[in-house]
């Protein structure tokens, strides 16, 4: 069945696999350690799934229309300047 000492910080050293029943009835201490990095793996017939934290992109900005709309004269500026041959070799 499951093991309260192997919920400790200090004794958890190997991998442990839980059922789901298991993971289900202690999920609270199994996220706290796995948002402390050690390895929580939850058994659903012949497949696993990881408990792991997750990781969330920044957020994309969120611009007002035409922020970045350019007037016609700074377009045809812009326009008439050369063109680099090789811009990324700098």
């Amino acid at each position: 069945m499951f093991d309260k000492d192997r919920l400790s910080d200090s004794t958890w050293t190997e991998m442990r696999t839980y059922s789901v029943t298991e993971a289900k009835a202690r999920l609270g201490p199994l996220a706290d350690l796995a948002l402390k990095k050690h390895p929580i793996f939850i058994r659903r017939g012949q497949r696993m799934l990881q408990l792991v934290e997750a990781t969330l992109p920044e957020p994309i900005p969120h611009y007002p229309e035409g922020h970045f709309a350019v007037s016609e004269e700074r377009a045809e500026y812009l326009n008439s300047l050369p063109i680099d041959p090789k811009p990324l070799e700098r």
